[in-house]
Parts: C-alpha cells; structure tokens; sequence
C-alpha cells in the first residue's frame, strides 16, 4: 500500500511539473530563439524587421482568418514566449464587434471566458498556458490616437529559466 502511494505521489509531481505544449499557429512557444525564428517564417513569411532584443515584426497578416495590420513576436531569455496581432479598427463598438468576433472563431477549439476590466470594458481569455494554470491568449480592445483596436495577444509566458 505504501508503494503505491509513493507511486502515485510520483506521477502526479511528474504530471503537475510538465509543461504543455502551447502554439501561436504552428509554432510552438518556448522554442529556442533560432528554431522558433525559422518556425515564424515557414508559416507567416519574412519579417519587415527583426530588432536587436529579438522581437520580429510583421505587417499585414491573416491569421485564424482574421487581417491583422501588425504582427510581433516576442523571446525572453532566447525563447519564444510572446505574440501580438493587432488590428486596427476605427470605433469602439467596431472594435468591440472585432473582438467578438475573433472569441467566437478561437472557442471553437479552446476554452474561453469572458472578463470585465475595472473600467467596465470587457474581454476575453482563453486556452491554456504551457506552464501553470493561467490561460494561454487574451483578447481585447483599446484607443490609441483617437481611434480603436482590437488586439490578440498570447502570452507573455513566464517559462522557467535553464
């Protein structure tokens, strides 16, 4: 009977510390800087600019059939563990519509939730992280010079360092 116990304790430590796997697209996050770097561009093309801390940034893209205007990928301590689609709009119930719309076609396949910001704005989490038991992807809205967008970001994950 101890054995067993001691047993189960194991697996479920094991199971408790792995990560998941958790992908923007194809590509997997946490993926070592060069490998995710080619992963990015075997299915979104070549970037308009990579900057020296490693974000890589795109113009124009489609994405889960949504025309995003701007597209970032992000790495910490040279792994992938950020992206941003952002998409702009015009209005606020317009933006709004968008981020709607982006929620119903991403739970289709993932967990969503639906949050309210202290402000009264509302937006949506989803999925779940590859470490931890947070979500995966936040969608929202927000002004920026007068205008509205509506932006899908996953991450940032907080991967442990090696």
């Amino acid at each position: 009977m101890k054995k067993l116990l001691l047993l189960m304790g194991i697996l479920f430590s094991m199971t408790v510390s792995a990560q998941r796997v958790a992908k923007v697209g194809t590509v997997e996050l946490g993926l070592p800087y060069a490998e995710a770097l080619q992963a990015i561009k075997a299915e979104f093309g070549e970037p308009v600019s990579v900057t020296e801390n490693q974000e890589v940034v795109f113009g124009k893209k489609n994405f889960c059939g949504f025309n995003y205007d701007e597209v970032k990928f992000r790495f910490k301590n040279g792994r992938f563990n950020e992206a941003r689609f952002f998409m702009k709009v015009g209005s606020k119930g317009a933006a709004q519509k968008r981020m709607e719309d982006i929620a119903r076609e991403l739970g289709k396949t993932e967990g969503l939730s639906r949050d309210i910001e202290d402000n009264n704005t509302w937006f949506y989490k989803g999925g779940v992280s590859p470490v931890g038991v947070s979500h995966l992807f936040t969608i929202y809205t927000y002004p920026k010079q007068g205008t509205y967008g509506t932006e899908l970001r996953y991450g940032p994950v907080r991967f442990p360092e090696n």
